[in-house]
């Protein structure tokens, strides 16, 4: 019986594993038989010896087959017009867990993926050694467009790099999850709003109020002073002027003005690797004869990455909003639970002094007689 059930789970991981086509180019690889699939064992061993000396980027396409290879558009022109070009290549038709294969093999692995424009969404460093897995971001775009799509980002991502890179473009593992992280950023944009942007210093806002007042911007400047620290100028009738430092890991806003009135920004600041995000946020001025002056943006999101890899345009950082994680209303509720679990504990404690009586009436001794005098 035993031989029989180790024979059941050897053709039932057979049947789950996942045999899928590979493209490989950039490094020069060995051939296998077309009709063959390659053994994931196999496979690790071959993306081991590249990782020795390149950097390997694996694209993940969802439900990619060796059909899509041969897709072609409705010009009859093939869909990887870009990649038909690359050289070396290698082709293989069918390759058992390629994914999970990098993975076992890379010491170093780093996620990401491509947004609609067809850029990284976080900038990717060339370090050999590190294996980087590139996922698409889903679209409502026929099949023979997306591939196109990503043929051409591939193409452009491809040229960003300094260093020995292979490139795989393989089937996305069925357990991965559908990437779609960007859809509420995307839908953001579309509202109306208004992003000044470089490399140094991006910010995004729907409408930008001085005491209830809207005032438009016609640009933004920005002017670096240290490795730390910048200033950014908000170009309008007047000025919108502030610093931006840096400080263990964290940029911060500070001496904002605007009319002469230098406006309270203590607690705008965010890690740099995230992007500043408050739905409204409202800054006073000092108070000058007892009147304060209010500047409101509405939306705000803004990052100041201090990375020289950034581009103008870049992909804000997740978000770190300006709402604290403890509100007032949590307070109140956990003062609320505290209060009656006290009194829960002195209940209980009251409860378990109570003890019985220690003094009975004995039938066959002195009756016991409580005088009671009448008042």
């Amino acid at each position: 019986m035993l031989w029989k059930s180790l024979i059941a789970l050897c053709v039932i991981g057979a049947a789950l594993a996942e045999q899928t086509p590979v493209f490989l180019w950039g490094a020069n690889s060995a051939a296998k038989p077309s009709l063959k699939t390659v053994p994931q064992a196999e496979f690790a061993k071959q993306l081991a010896t590249l990782l020795e000396d390149h950097m390997v980027v694996a694209f993940e396409e969802n439900g990619l087959s060796s059909k899509d290879f041969l897709c072609s558009n409705s010009q009859s022109q093939s869909c990887y017009a870009q990649l038909q070009g690359v050289s070396p290549k290698t082709y293989y038709t069918s390759v058992e867990n390629p994914s999970e294969a990098l993975r076992s093999v890379a010491a170093k692995r780093e996620h990401n993926s491509i947004d609609a424009s067809g850029k990284l969404t976080t900038p990717a460093k060339c370090s050999v050694g590190t294996a980087l897995f590139v996922s698409f971001e889903d679209s409502a775009e026929s099949r023979e467009s997306s591939l196109e799509s990503h043929d051409a980002a591939i193409a452009a991502i491809s040229k960003q790099f300094d260093c020995k890179v292979a490139y795989l473009y393989l089937a996305t593992p069925s357990t991965s999850p559908v990437v779609q992280r960007r859809t509420r950023r995307d839908t953001a944009a579309t509202t109306g709003g208004i992003m000044w942007s470089n490399k140094t210093f991006q910010i995004f806002y729907t409408d930008l109020l001085y005491n209830g007042n809207s005032i438009p911007r016609t640009g933004m400047s920005v002017q670096i002073s240290s490795a730390t620290q910048f200033s950014v100028i908000l170009k309008g009738d007047k000025d919108i002027t502030f610093d931006v430092l840096y400080d263990g890991g964290y940029f911060s806003l500070s001496n904002l003005a605007y009319d002469g009135s230098t406006f309270r920004s203590s607690g705008v600041n965010a890690p740099t690797t995230f992007s500043y995000s408050c739905g409204n946020l409202t800054l006073d001025s000092n108070a000058v004869n007892n009147m304060y002056n209010t500047l409101s943006f509405k939306s705000l999101q803004l990052q100041a990455p201090f990375d020289d890899s950034y581009q103008a345009n870049f992909a804000f950082g997740d978000s770190w909003d300006c709402v604290g994680f403890v509100t007032p209303g949590i307070l109140m509720g956990l003062f609320v639970v505290a209060l009656l679990l006290v009194i829960m504990f002195l209940g209980v404690c009251w409860m378990m002094d109570i003890n019985t009586m220690d003094r009975f009436d004995d039938p066959k001794g002195k009756t016991i007689t409580i005088n009671a005098a009448a008042d």
